[in-house]
């Protein structure tokens, strides 16, 4: 008997542990804080004068999330574009796909593009606009090769839900 509960206790303790989740730190967005967004800690976050952005350990997912002013969200956008083509990433402008709806309550509206990145391996692109305020907003950039996404996909959507308004 005691052998049959030490093994249930075991296995209990197993799936306690596998339902943890991965260790994350939450960040905030702008001065005043207009968001927070939540990143895994093994993507070695990092802050910068801009946001927050992090990559994956085998460097196939990036993201970068950083607060805008609601009035130039359009040259925000344009900067985060020109940013990845600074970084290597080649867009292919030819499959810009866009889409809108709400995330965690906050309206978003993301455009998506396919493309090559440095080492001329396949990738998705992708930069979301939060509308946090009427003067406020929050552009989630992303890349990322398919396996990428595949191993990823739980993190990424864990990310996403993380985004909250402040």
């Amino acid at each position: 008997m005691r052998a049959v509960v030490t093994a249930l206790l075991a296995t209990l303790a197993a799936v306690c542990l596998a339902a943890l989740p991965a260790a994350a730190a939450t960040y905030e967005l702008g001065s005043p804080a207009i968001a927070q967004v939540t990143l895994p800690d093994a993507w070695s976050p990092t802050v910068t004068e801009r946001g927050v952005e992090a990559t994956s350990a085998d460097d196939e997912i990036y993201v970068a999330v950083r607060p805008a002013s609601a009035a130039n969200v359009e040259d925000a956008v344009k900067q985060t574009l020109s940013y990845l083509v600074e970084q290597g990433v080649r867009i292919d402008a030819s499959t810009q796909r866009q889409s809108a709806g709400q995330i965690n309550g906050i309206e978003a509206v993301s455009l998506a593009y396919s493309g090559k990145d440095e080492d001329d391996e396949n990738i998705e692109i992708s930069v979301s606009v939060f509308v946090v305020s009427p003067s406020a907003a929050v552009v989630l950039t992303y890349w990322g090769s398919k396996d990428g996404e595949q191993t990823y996909g739980a993190e990424l959507r864990g990310i996403l839900q993380s985004l909250q308004r402040k």
